[in-house]
């Protein structure tokens, strides 16, 4: 009885984070390139790519490994060609999104954009070796435990055990024509 409560209690948590009808991007440096069929299945495998061998010592890889599992899971109910797949796929994927959201210490009610925007701007930064830029990519507001943390738990990487079974599982459904 206590696991179904826990369960029916993870599940509406999950519904919450992702903040049904309010369309999310990805920033024009982190989106796939222009006449991409289907972008989700792209950067799903971006995201497969950084998570099949996450290395230490990476923290832009992640945090834009992160924004993009962030961008899916606020874009994928919504789309036409995706809501309709539901399923175990769609649930795991807001699970792999709420322990991307807690290893990093985001809060479960941040908008979506703003942590897609912070991580994707964190990324570029990183890359560019701007701490100054990183510092105002993450903002207290979205990102509690600051910039000089967030990298350090982006540099080990985080774990997600949830990510790769939520891929699987969309791809299945996806070509399978349903959940």
């Amino acid at each position: 009885m206590h696991r179904v409560i826990a369960v029916s209690v993870i599940l509406v948590l999950a519904g919450c984070a992702a903040q049904p009808g309010t369309p999310v991007t990805l920033p024009a440096g982190s989106a796939p390139a222009p006449g991409i069929v289907d972008e989700a299945v792209t950067v799903g495998q971006d995201i497969a790519a950084f998570y099949r061998r996450p290395q230490a010592g990476q923290p832009a890889a992640a945090a834009r490994a992160i924004a993009e599992i962030e961008w899916l899971a606020a874009t994928l109910p919504m789309s036409p060609r995706w809501s309709t797949i539901g399923g175990s796929g769609m649930t795991q994927l807001q699970l792999a999104r709420n322990e991307a959201r807690a290893a990093l210490g985001i809060p479960p009610g941040a908008p979506a954009q703003s942590v897609i925007n912070g991580l994707a701007a964190a990324s570029t930064a990183l890359a560019a070796n701007d701490s100054a830029g990183v510092a105002r990519a993450l903002p207290r507001a979205t990102f509690p435990l600051g910039p000089e943390e967030t990298v350090r738990r982006l540099s080990a990487p985080p774990q997600n055990r949830s990510i790769m079974a939520a891929l699987a599982s969309l791809s299945a459904a996806r070509r399978g024509g349903g959940g």
